[in-house]
């Protein structure tokens, strides 16, 4: 898997765990090869993890919802832009261009980019390898929520089928091997 989409936050004022998971991936990115398939903004964790993978080397896809051009919040960091209309148009690019999908602490934007890739492949649509980057404990209340969804029926796949947990970059690179 070459191409890694990465769904993250693009604020600054984080908690340095989140920080530094966003650097971690980056470098693994840059360090072996991959190219990165995020949101192209140039702010926030967004652009930490651009940064950090462009000084490792990785090649740097953007998918840029026009209203970053409008606002000038387009990184400069990108090898290639796909511009697209809205936030749906960012997802279905997103989806189509990664080959696995990274997903780092990140707000309400975050979780409908997850939610979208967990319930397309629940239909059979686009499966492919998510992994939720657990840094700092942050989707703990996340999977709590989800395995209280399952007991109680509302989710009939195996997690395992849906999603992989990373805790730290060496898990990540283990699961995307």
């Amino acid at each position: 898997m070459q191409k890694i989409g990465v769904y993250l936050s693009s604020k600054s004022d984080l908690p340095a765990a989140y920080r530094k998971a966003a650097e971690d991936v980056g470098a693994w990115l840059g360090r072996t090869g991959r190219t990165l398939v995020y949101g192209g903004a140039r702010k926030g964790m967004m652009e930490v993890l651009a940064q950090t993978a462009r000084c490792g080397g990785a090649r740097i896809y953007g998918v840029v919802p026009e209203i970053l051009f409008q606002r000038n919040l387009v990184s400069d960091l990108l090898d290639v832009t796909f511009r697209c209309t809205d936030l749906h148009d960012r997802k279905a690019i997103m989806m189509r261009e990664s080959e696995a999908l990274v997903v780092l602490p990140g707000g309400i934007g975050t979780l409908d980019e997850l939610f979208t890739a967990l319930a397309t492949a629940t239909i059979g649509i686009g499966r492919m390898p998510v992994v939720l980057y657990n840094a700092g404990g942050c989707w703990d209340s996340l999977l709590a929520t989800l395995a209280r969804l399952k007991d109680d029926g509302l989710i009939s796949e195996d997690f395992a089928e849906l999603f992989a947990v990373a805790d730290n970059v060496d898990d990540l690179e283990r699961l995307l091997a």
